[in-house]
């Protein structure tokens, strides 16, 4: 049997390991990991490969030793952690994507094979400040980001587009995602996390210190709609693609409707604002809902949960067994 052999950096992440479950499910897969932590995923994987993206004595040693198929490449710094350290951040996620990017050209000159490269990018690209809020598409507010993330995430995504075009030895492939809710993991430094975290803070019985106020709002689907997403994107014939880059998205509830929804599942639950003015203005310059036509049209994108399908079939099920 021929081996679909898949690369996913950034394994370890919420994403990675939630590829990881969808891909296993097919025996035909070969899947290569990079990551620098190690998880328990890393016992099930086929081929897991400890370092950076950074690092390209072990990007030639993985380049060499597989002909790979596809690449998922989700390793980065994300958003609160970015601002944090700015410099480290561009290097990992404008440096790194480089050198993903460079692997797939490698690839292309040993095996003449032109690999789908996905890349993660997010609403962090847009910036809405002083702008009346409104559903926004893809060519809209997104020339000047006011974070290190987003300007890493738009600035890879240029590079991505711009190869493609220039020599056509890369397929790249782009979905810029809302905030993302997990049940399943713990949130990891992204500014859209109060939501994830709000509900992992009522599930322990703990109380909430939410950093942003309680009219923020921003569009968010849930970690299987994300997956299903990725899957469609890659699956489909690049003839369908009219664009390299699209936006997706599902409910868009401000915070005190996200309260009222988890204080509906666990009525003990307490909130408090502890609000962070540097988080908070980011999530005030990202969009409060995301305009998705153009994947709906171009390969049939429709999340399978609404906010409150979201809550009631996967996210609460899911955390309350996550916990017991």
């Amino acid at each position: 049997m021929n081996k679909n052999v898949i690369l996913i950096t950034g394994s370890n992440g919420e994403m990675g390991k939630a590829l990881i479950q969808r891909f296993m499910k097919n025996k035909s897969n070969t899947i290569v990991t990079l990551d620098l932590n190690e998880s328990s995923n890393d016992s099930i994987v086929h081929n897991y490969f400890h370092g950076s993206i950074l690092d390209k004595n072990l990007l030639s040693q993985i380049n060499s030793k597989y002909k790979i198929n596809s690449i998922y490449h989700l390793a980065a710094i994300l958003s609160t952690k970015a601002e944090q350290n700015p410099e480290f951040a561009s290097e990992v996620n404008i440096n790194g994507t480089q050198n993903m990017i460079e692997m797939c050209i490698s690839q292309f000159e040993q095996y003449s094979c032109v690999i789908p490269f996905f890349f993660p990018s997010s609403i962090a690209v847009y910036n809405m400040n002083n702008e009346i809020n409104q559903s926004v598409n893809e060519s809209m507010y997104c020339s000047n980001p006011n974070t290190t993330y987003g300007k890493s995430k738009l600035q890879c995504e240029l590079d991505g587009v711009n190869i493609e075009k220039l020599n056509n030895r890369i397929d790249f492939r782009c979905i810029r995602f809302p905030g993302i809710i997990s049940a399943t993991t713990i949130p990891t430094g992204g500014t859209s996390d109060y939501a994830p975290e709000m509900v992992h803070a009522a599930a322990k019985n703990n109380r909430y210190d939410c950093f942003v106020s309680s009219k923020s709002t921003l569009p968010f689907i849930v970690m299987p709609d994300a997956i299903l997403a990725i899957e469609k994107i890659m699956s489909v014939s690049k003839n369908k693609l009219s664009s390299n880059i699209y936006n997706i998205t599902s409910f868009s509830p401000n915070v005190n409707e996200l309260f009222d929804k988890v204080s509906s599942f666990f009525n003990q639950f307490q909130l408090e604002y502890v609000i962070n003015k540097e988080r908070q203005a980011i999530v005030d310059s990202w969009p409060d809902s995301i305009d998705d036509n153009l994947a709906r049209i171009d390969w049939n994108w429709k999340p399978k949960y609404d906010f409150n399908d979201a809550y009631d079939r996967y996210i609460i099920p899911s955390i309350r067994k996550y916990y017991n």
